[in-house]
């Protein structure tokens, strides 16, 4: 049988069970790793090293229950199966340990042949819930990011906003925001097709990436339209960042097949002292800026001053 890398904790102060049971882990072609007391065996849990556990019931210190309560506290990410492997066999125990958050409960009377099937489920299952637990991350992932660009959506920009004027509000910092259009992509469709067109925008969504600062978040408000998000930051250097995407989105090369195609950007900024603008305010401001540049000749940038 092959391992895939797994590895299997076993904790248990006897150094005979400790062996016995090491031999049936590494013939199953699994790593095992051994401890002999609750304490250690609770820390290799934290470091997320095995996500299967054999665990002794008395043990000096903390006993196989307290570790088992234990780690059913720690975050849910925390894949852990848990196997209680004790000498007591009545219902009153096995009832006891699998209301401490253990998944089984076998006794060290058991043969190797039940041990083994029983540490094969446990696997099966961990590896199972580890699965679940990365494609439901996949999933919150996908749910906060424009398909087409990899920026965040529309939701998901706009709680980045209210989340930023919070720690604004708390920390007594200002917050800006840019709302950006693309001049005239309707053109750009229309000329040269919607696959020319996707390809602006994510070339322009690269330059947002390029152009702002780590803690900044950007995202695509929707079709052309784009917002950023600048925590920390008034309205003097809002408007610098602001600029600089202006200028950069003059030069930027869409397609070299297609030389003669050029694209330009207005913005509209909105700053708030303290962060006390609620998120639709700032966002109709912004809006309302942008709408000025538009009107003023496009390529400009505006506040909403």
């Amino acid at each position: 049988m092959i391992g895939d890398g797994m590895k299997i904790l076993i904790a248990d102060d006897d150094p005979i069970s400790r062996r016995i049971l090491s031999k049936v882990v590494t013939d199953l072609g699994y790593e095992p790793i051994t401890v002999s007391n609750g304490m250690d065996a609770l820390e290799r849990v934290k470091k997320k090293e095995c996500s299967v556990v054999l665990l002794d019931w008395m043990m000096p210190g903390m006993d196989g229950i307290e570790v088992c309560r234990e780690i059913r506290m720690l975050d849910a990410e925390n894949v852990c199966y848990i196997i209680i492997n004790s000498a007591r066999e009545g219902s009153d125990d096995i009832s006891r340990a699998l209301k401490a958050g253990a998944n089984d409960y076998i006794s060290k009377k058991t043969n190797s042949i039940e041990l083994k099937a029983r540490i094969g489920v446990a696997v099966r299952t961990a590896q199972l819930e580890k699965k679940l637990i990365d494609l439901n991350n996949r999933l919150k992932y996908l749910v906060r990011i424009d398909s087409l660009t990899g920026l965040l959506n529309h939701a998901a920009i706009l709680k980045e906003l209210s989340i930023e004027l919070e720690r604004g509000r708390r920390d007594g910092t200002a917050t800006s925001i840019l709302m950006l259009d693309l001049d005239r992509f309707k053109t750009v469709n229309d000329t040269y097709g919607h696959q020319t067109g996707d390809k602006v925008l994510i070339r322009f969504s690269n330059l947002l990436i390029q152009s702002c600062r780590s803690f900044d978040r950007i995202g695509r408000y929707g079709g052309e339209e784009f917002l950023i998000v600048l925590p920390r930051t008034g309205d003097e250097e809002s408007l610098i960042i602001g600029n600089r995407i202006r200028a950069r989105t003059e030069t930027l090369e869409i397609d070299s097949e297609i030389e003669e195609l050029s694209i330009t950007c207005s913005i509209g900024c909105c700053s708030t002292i303290d962060s006390e603008k609620h998120s639709f305010a700032m966002i109709a401001s912004a809006d309302s800026a942008l709408f000025r540049a538009k009107k003023a000749g496009r390529n400009l940038i505006m506040s909403c001053k």
